[in-house]
């Protein structure tokens, strides 16, 4: 009765132990969304110059900001001004050519050249979608910025926000903050589950997994065991009948 019961204490603790979520399954709702983005609307090809079908409306008007008047913008083109989050941006990137030149540093880095390693760093995914939005809206405040290219970005934008939810008609320090502040719960999870994962095995737990394995293997050998014993018995009735 003793073996059953630390049977049933180990398979008590380990039911509890695939209760806890795992803090990657927040963010599957919009990994797929991710991958979609990366495939259908890709940094790169937002920044090509020419094409043989521009798939844009406002582009055909306008090359530049330069010859879009403020007034005639919809307002997801109308650059905003506000504090990013700390830590964000640093010192040294202290206008906004410095910030778009860091912000598409990262974006290109993360979504582009290491696409690859999205799903295995997916907190550094969420935190660096803040800059995705900080580069689209740093671009709105360079008047040589091309506005092909900055409509392409925006439904790389919106896919992104669609990922958390966030209405496309937010405002960029509302998005900004949203995807930052994930990152950073998310990459504190990571870093404690990282942790428990270099620790050593609970003395306790091995214990119970070694019990666990013994009476497995020795109900295993009581299973061959009756076969054999059945196995003999009706060789001995089938004898006793001829």
């Amino acid at each position: 009765m003793s073996g059953f019961s630390l049977v049933n204490n180990f398979l008590s603790a380990s039911i509890n132990a695939q209760k806890k979520i795992s803090f990657f399954s927040i963010i599957k709702i919009f990994f797929t969304s991710l991958i979609i983005l990366i495939i259908c609307t890709s940094f790169a090809e937002a920044d090509k110059k020419k094409k043989d079908e521009k798939d844009c409306q406002y582009c055909e008007k306008y090359e530049t900001l330069e010859d879009w008047p403020e007034s005639e913008r919809p307002v997801a083109f109308i650059y905003e001004e506000f504090d990013y989050p700390e830590g964000m941006f640093t010192d040294k990137q202290d206008d906004s050519k410095k910030r778009q030149g860091a912000a598409g540093g990262k974006v290109y880095s993360r979504f582009v050249k290491n696409k690859g390693t999205l799903n295995k760093y997916q907190h550094l995914m969420i935190r660096d979608m803040a800059y995705f939005e900080a580069l689209f809206n740093e671009m709105l405040n360079d008047k040589k910025a091309k506005v092909e290219t900055l409509e392409g970005l925006k439904k790389g934008r919106e896919a992104m926000r669609m990922s958390l939810q966030i209405s496309p008609k937010a405002k960029t320090s509302e998005a900004v903050l949203k995807f930052w502040a994930t990152g950073k719960m998310l990459k504190t999870a990571w870093q404690k589950n990282k942790k428990k994962k270099k620790k050593a095995v609970d003395p306790e737990i091995a214990e119970r997994a070694a019990v666990l394995a013994n009476l497995k293997t020795q109900i295993a050998t009581a299973k061959v065991n009756a076969q054999r014993a059945a196995t003999i018995e009706a060789q001995k009735k089938i004898k006793e009948t001829k």
